[in-house]
């Protein structure tokens, strides 16, 4: 919160003012005043203001000060050589840590001044006040310095604020809220508009719904593009504060869009947390702050859990566990991240592939039908498993093809009008319907930054059921090769002989399999390319062949 005109109109806050901050700091939450004033000037009217909030963000964003931890400065001061210039031409500067304050009337001299000196500096108003300022600082900026100080994103907070100097604060933060008697301009830009003035107004945003969670507000600049709908117009779905249930039978597109949804979450600065039951989103690891934690490491411990979190946004790979410990794991994880959310409000999105795995997965994480929603994505082709409490608790839904008929049903049950025919499956084009309980979107979904493995790790090391593995032959005949997996398959074709080479070449054998079993259409298109080359009457000898093939296989997984 913003401190003159915002939680005061005098020097000292009123003292109802300051038990509501109390009674918010004891109920958990964090609370940071972000001031233009200098240290000097805020102590000098509020000498307990470092034991008032959390931490204090000084000087317009310029000096960051933590009860305990003392004051650093996060750019160098604004040079005296300025300061000494206007105050030869009678402009009463006032200097801080970094920043030079003055009035606002005097700003064309400041600028005159600036100029004539060669120098890069921001003139930022606050009403009758102006700062001159480092470039690139602002109030948003300090801020959000201080909050990593206190590990905390951004998409955790809500700003509060009354000025021209206030709009960065309010941008940087999920929710911004201006007090009534803000400038016009702020007024038009907040989230919120409080009822009351200043102090009132912030104990009424403290002991408020919207604090409470009993509201939901869901700003416009924080909008997630899912694809492009009717006359090439954007589809979004808010960036918070819902919950959404993606649905569609396999290769329909519904990973690709959950894996969608996840990359552009991350571009926009949240935490997000995949549940991999299948190791179809490991390729998010290719986006900058995320990682990917299991596959064959144990999954985290509840503390490595939310270090990690603290730092980015996680992909949980559980492909390579049996299926017993699968569904044991994916529940675990949901519990230790529904608490860890509760204490430290990440991840902001928890996205849970194959969601039936989870039976009463809205008990797992407390998600109430009305009122303030976490950020659950739910994908699934059996919705009908996820019981009535989740789909009452899911806001809205993407439908594609192939959702079971008792799950078509469940969705008709919980109130969300069915629109038909879908658009039909086709490759290349992944096609969708957006919905919530009123209306529905057609779109097609936009394309991704990183690559949808499908079933990358299990296919590539986890054994497959004996009737799906690939039996190498000659001349019709079963040579004892047999590969149960990628890396099988690809140790295989490197030592089978060329007689065997080409039977399964003739015969599409290896595109084949690779497209019907582990469906992996790209690399079952690459494949058979490189068949036809090897069964044709090219010149394409049977060594050739084999060093194209583990060529395919390796381009494709390790170049993925």
């Amino acid at each position: 919160m913003d401190y003159d005109g915002t939680l005061t109109e005098t020097d000292i806050p009123d003292p109802d003012v300051l038990a509501a901050i109390r009674r918010a700091r004891g109920a958990g939450r964090l609370v940071v005043l972000v001031t233009g004033r200098i240290m000097a000037s805020l102590q000098a009217s509020f000498p307990d203001a470092e034991h008032t909030f959390d931490a204090v963000v000084a000087e317009n964003g310029c000096v960051i000060r933590l009860p305990g931890v003392g004051s650093r400065a996060v750019a160098g001061p604004v040079g005296t050589d300025l300061a000494a210039a206007l105050e030869a031409r009678g402009v009463p500067v006032e200097r801080g840590e970094v920043l030079l304050a003055t009035l606002a009337a005097h700003d064309q001299v400041v600028l005159q001044e600036v100029a004539r000196l060669g120098l890069e500096v921001q003139l930022v108003r606050n009403r009758g006040a102006l700062m001159l300022l480092p470039p690139g600082v602002s109030k948003g900026t300090g801020l959000l310095e201080a909050l990593a100080d206190l590990g905390v994103s951004g998409h955790s907070a809500v700003a509060v604020g009354d000025a021209e100097n206030d709009h960065s604060l309010l941008e940087s933060c999920e929710l911004g809220v201006a007090v009534a008697n803000a400038v016009p301009s702020l007024q038009e830009h907040a989230d919120v508009v409080l009822g009351e003035r200043a102090g009132r107004g912030v104990i009424q945003l403290l002991s408020g719904p919207l604090v409470r969670g009993d509201i939901r507000v869901q700003p416009k600049r924080w909008q997630v593009r899912l694809g492009r709908g009717d006359e090439g117009a954007s589809v979004t779905v808010p960036g918070s504060q819902i919950n959404l249930l993606i649905a569609g039978g396999a290769e329909t597109g519904k990973s690709h869009l959950a894996g969608l949804l996840a990359e552009r979450l991350v571009a926009m600065g949240y935490s997000v947390c995949v549940i991999d039951p299948e190791g179809d989103h490991t390729g998010l690891e290719t986006l900058r702050g995320l990682m990917v934690v299991g596959g064959t490491e144990p999954t985290p411990s509840p503390d490595r859990l939310g270090h990690l979190l603290r730092l980015g946004s996680l992909v949980v790979d559980l492909s390579l566990r049996d299926p017993a410990a699968r569904v044991l794991e994916t529940r675990h994880t949901l519990e230790l991240l529904a608490e860890h959310r509760q204490r430290h409000g990440t991840p902001h999105w928890i996205i849970l592939d194959e969601a039936h795995l989870v039976p009463g997965l809205a008990r797992v994480l407390g998600l109430e039908p009305g009122r303030s929603a976490a950020g659950v994505c739910a994908v699934t082709w059996r919705p009908d498993l996820l019981g009535p409490e989740t789909l009452a608790a899911m806001d809205g839904m993407v439908m594609f093809p192939g959702t079971s008929a008792a799950g078509t049903a469940a969705l008709v049950e919980a109130g969300f009008a069915l629109p038909t025919p879908l658009p039909p499956a086709t490759r290349g084009r992944i096609e969708g319907v957006l919905l919530d309980r009123r209306t529905a979107r057609r779109f097609v979904a936009d394309p991704r930054v990183s690559p949808h493995l499908r079933h990358w790790h299990k296919y590539q090391s986890a054994e497959l059921p004996y009737h799906q593995r690939f039996f190498f032959r000659r001349r019709g005949r079963l040579t004892g090769a047999v590969a149960s997996s990628m890396a099988d398959f690809h140790h295989e074709i490197g030592r089978a002989d060329p007689e065997v080479l080409r039977h399964h070449s003739r015969n599409r054998d290896f595109s084949r399999w690779t497209d019907e079993v582990i469906r992996d259409h790209e690399l079952a298109d690459r494949l058979r390319e490189t068949e036809e080359r090897l069964a044709g009457d090219g010149g394409t000898t049977p060594e050739e062949g084999r060093r194209l093939l583990l060529q395919v296989l390796e381009m494709h997984y390790k170049g993925s």
